[in-house]
């Protein structure tokens, strides 16, 4: 039996020697079939891409008119891949900040065709020191905060158990191709990044399927290279994408006083004061959006 194509998918922005890392790392993996698309999104400079296709005959640089956002962007590299009639059987997404370690893809794949009710898989991804974990799988507060599940530990033994888990971060997961078609595209409107690929495992998680951490699969991870982590930018963006995930997902039945609730609590603890501008903008624009919604409801 043949093995099942997989289709990687970098999206990129002021790349840099990050993307080319990223790439190098990517085209080194030793599972075929396996092809590599990089979408360049929107950058200053686009010739600088040229050089990445060279690294492999399997990747192919595609070019979008803007900067598109994370979601945005990969849902312009799928789109490409269907208009020329390239689809795989699993796809990836890999942020350009992200690094595969060596046999990063097949446990991935082992586990999505092992277990059938399992639709998006995520790994085992490391801080850049390559010791310290970030992400072994996430979880979504009542508020729509997000965690990490077990950033920060140093025990290299710990969190080595595959697990259900509320979402896995974009910065290395794969799908079906049965998911992308049943929930597919994601949603754009979460620009320029966060809570896209949290959306998209809820949307899973609500119909039926299975959202799986898989420790085999490696990788480490610059996190929030492009925005700068706990920037204004990227708290911005963070806290934007929350509201907008919260009125759609947890301001619904008995989930909305549990939402307010939580909510209350964090920011009696004290958020910090580089989140109060943040936090203010995005509880502006949670307004404009359930008000928006109410006069679409009438």
């Amino acid at each position: 039996m043949s093995r099942l194509r997989v289709q990687a998918v970098v999206v990129a922005y002021e790349g840099g020697r990050e993307l080319v890392e990223c790439v190098r790392a990517l085209a080194a993996t030793r599972y075929r079939p396996l092809d590599i698309l990089v979408v360049e999104n929107g950058s200053s400079d686009p010739t600088s891409f040229t050089d990445i296709a060279g690294l492999s005959q399997f990747i192919d640089v595609i070019h979008a008119p803007r900067n598109l956002g994370f979601a945005g962007g990969v849902n312009f590299g799928m789109r490409w891949i269907f208009e020329r009639d390239r689809r795989a059987d699993i796809y990836a997404l890999i942020n350009q900040d992200c690094f595969v370690r060596p046999g990063w893809l097949g446990p991935l794949v082992t586990t999505l065709v092992a277990e059938p009710s399992a639709a998006i898989v995520g790994a085992r991804i490391y801080e850049p020191d390559g010791v310290t974990l970030q992400h072994a799988g996430g979880v979504i507060h009542a508020n729509g905060l997000t965690d990490h599940i077990g950033r920060g530990c140093t025990d290299d033994d710990a969190f080595r158990q595959r697990a259900d888990v509320d979402y896995v971060t974009g910065a290395l997961c794969a799908f079906r191709a049965q998911a992308w078609d049943r929930l597919g595209p994601l949603d754009d409107s979460f620009f320029p990044a966060y809570f896209e690929e949290a959306d998209f495992c809820v949307r899973a998680r609500a119909a039926g399927l299975r959202v799986v951490y898989v420790p085999e699969s490696e990788a480490s991870h610059d996190e929030s290279s492009t925005l700068g982590r706990g920037s204004n930018a990227q708290l911005t963006a963070y806290h934007r994408n929350r509201m907008r995930f919260v009125a759609r997902h947890l301001l619904r039945g008995d989930a909305r006083r549990s939402a307010v609730a939580f909510e209350l609590r964090w920011l009696l603890k004290g958020p910090g004061r580089r989140q109060v501008g943040p936090l203010a903008r995005a509880y502006s624009g949670l307004a404009g959006d359930l008000i928006r919604g109410w006069r679409r409801g009438k």
